[in-house]
Order: C-alpha cells, then structure tokens, then sequence
C-alpha cells in the first residue's frame, strides 16, 4: 500500500470518527441533555481579556451592547458586527461594578454596595457623572439592575441579605424623575412559590429553595420581567405584575457565570458570562417555545 493510500485511509478514518461523535452529541436519543435544553444559541462573542470579569451589560444599538466588569470604573462599548471593543469610559475609580441599563443617552451603573452611578450623555468626551446612595449595603450584595422604561424607573434586587426576610426576594424601584428609592418594596417574590420547589432525585425530598439574583432586566417585547442567577446558572422569568412564570435552567459549560443580561427593543436577549475558568462572552439566547 502506498503513501496516499495510507493517507487516504488515516484522513477518512479521522472524519469517519469526527462524524460519529457529531451524530452523537447533536442527536437527542444518545445525548439527553439536549431533550432538556429549553434555550438555543444563536450567537457568541468571547469577549477580550479586559473583559474576563464582565458583569452588566446594557444595550445601546443594533450593533453595540455597553458592559462593566465588576473590578473598575469602566464602561466598555463593545462592538457586534467586529467583534472589538470601540472604546472605554472611564466614569470612576476602581471598585465592585455589576448592574448596567442604559437610558436614552444616560448609563447608569450598580455598585455591589448600592450605590448608583450615573453617567449623562455617556457616549461623548464631556459625559458627567452623578452618584445616589440608596438604603442597601454590602451586605446585601446588590448585583441586578434593570430598567422599567413604562415607569420610568430602575429595579433592583438583592443578592444575598433581602430586608424583608429569608424567604423573599424583593423588587425596589429607583424613580428616575426624582432619583429617590422608596423602602418599601413594589414587589416580593416568595422563595416559597411552587416555581423554586426542586425534588432532591436521591431522596424525593424537597430541597431548602434559594435564590441568588445576578441580574435583571424587562423583555420590551412582552413586558415580562427576567431574572438572572448564576450559580447555579438559570433564568426567573414573571410576568409583569412579578408573578413567577417558569425558571430555565442552564448548563454551565455553557453558562459558566452568567452574570449579566439585556434585551434589544425588539426582544432579542443577550446574557454575558463572566470567564469563570476559559474566556468570558455574551451570548444571543432564544428559548424554545
């Protein structure tokens, strides 16, 4: 048998593999992780390495998504179509950054801390910047932010210690027109909702429910509200009045630290993940009907 043939051989033996292994992870009947995927992928951008700690995202236009990492005072405008970042404003010093929405021509960023930035006409080269303290702390680790534009108003919500108790997660609204929070929260979310009960599968025991929000934001295209946990990784989704709906849950290989999340004004949703151990991106996320 000569060179080519042996070539041959070695070439068609490798794809003749490759294939298989294809068939077998995108058919539903020999991998069953796809039969419980409710979400499809339409795109992925990897981000750069001065966005391995990516955390909110906001978008801008057809082509721009805004993004903070939870390290420093930067929003990063990030570009689609290249796939690069077309330029950083710098709004403050170092510190814990994690919510991003942005309004009109205004930014307004979330420090884990509460406190609110926000950063008019974010885009030019004289873009000011004001910041509101509100009742939270670090303690509550306050990560989610997203943007009633019909009440023109922010939500936030906290990660960890809710003021009104263990067994809820609370919804507060922070007025645009007079930049004041209310303590009392719009809405509270009860841990106790049948959307939160998992069985244990080892002992069919229910299983003490948590909840840890990431993110959030609303969907301009149906007004539900959504929102993100990333560990483990899933997404709350309610209606408008903050009933819970259904929970996505996702899989992290995929979603390794989903800690970001937007929508354009027709809907099409957006999740960025921190690079928890590989490169960190935003994906273009479609659930299944």
């Amino acid at each position: 048998m000569n060179e080519n043939k042996i070539a041959f051989w070695i070439i068609f033996g490798v794809l003749a593999f490759v294939g298989i292994l294809w068939y077998a992870f995108e058919n539903p009947a020999l991998n069953p992780r796809l039969e419980e995927e409710t979400y499809t992928i339409i795109r992925k951008w990897d981000m750069p390495v001065e966005l391995n700690e990516i955390s909110g995202i906001g978008w801008i236009s057809e082509d721009k998504i805004a993004c903070v990492q939870d390290e420093e005072g930067i929003i990063f405008v990030y570009n689609l179509s290249t796939s690069l970042v077309d330029y950083q404003i710098n709004f403050s010093k170092a510190g814990d950054y994690e919510g991003l929405v942005i309004v009109d021509s205004t930014a307004y960023v979330l420090e884990s801390n509460g406190e609110i930035f926000e950063v008019a006409n974010f885009l030019k080269t004289d873009f000011t910047v004001k910041s509101y303290k509100t009742p939270f702390t670090g303690k509550n680790n306050m990560e989610s932010l997203g943007v009633d534009l019909k009440n023109n108003r922010l939500l936030m919500t906290a990660k960890n210690k809710d003021p009104q108790g263990k067994d809820y997660k609370s919804i507060y609204a922070f007025d645009l027109a007079t930049k004041t929070i209310s303590n009392n929260p719009i809405a509270k979310i009860s841990l106790k909702d049948p959307v939160f009960q998992i069985k244990d599968t080892d002992d069919d025991v229910d299983k003490t429910p948590s909840f840890s929000p990431s993110d959030m934001d609303i969907n301009p295209a149906d007004g539900n509200i959504y929102v993100l946990q990333s560990n483990p990784p899933q997404v709350l989704i309610m209606d408008s009045l903050s009933k819970p709906k259904i929970i996505h849950y996702f899989h992290s290989d995929i979603f390794p630290q989903p800690e970001g999340i937007t929508f354009s004004p027709e809907g099409t949703l957006y999740i960025s993940n921190e690079g928890k151990n590989g490169t960190a991106n935003i994906l273009e996320v479609e659930f299944k009907k």
